[in-house]
């Protein structure tokens, strides 16, 4: 919110501009709009993440089949001098 208004429409007498006190309503109410959005978001992004039993499973069945392939395997072998290397840093930055 701006609380420079341009002056095209509103009159020259002081009477005619916003005070303080209405700049903090007009505000309050613009961030309990702000939060009445927000906990709507947070209210689908709930709803979109929780799966179905079923679905549950298949995925905890997918996910199991690509950690026992060999790629995956052989990724995690080329890739533990990187995963040592960060775990270290982490531990002496600490």
């Amino acid at each position: 919110m701006t609380h420079e208004r341009d002056a095209s429409w509103l009159d020259s007498r002081p009477s005619a501009l916003p005070g303080d006190t209405e700049l903090d309503a007009e505000q309050r109410l613009e961030y309990v709009d702000r939060i009445i959005g927000l906990e709507q978001q947070v209210r689908e992004l709930q709803a979109a993440a929780i799966l179905s039993p079923s679905e549950t499973v298949a995925a905890e069945r997918n996910l199991a089949s690509i950690r026992g392939s060999a790629t995956w395997r052989a990724g995690r072998a080329v890739m533990l001098p990187v995963r040592v290397l960060r775990y270290a840093k982490r531990r002496i930055l600490r």
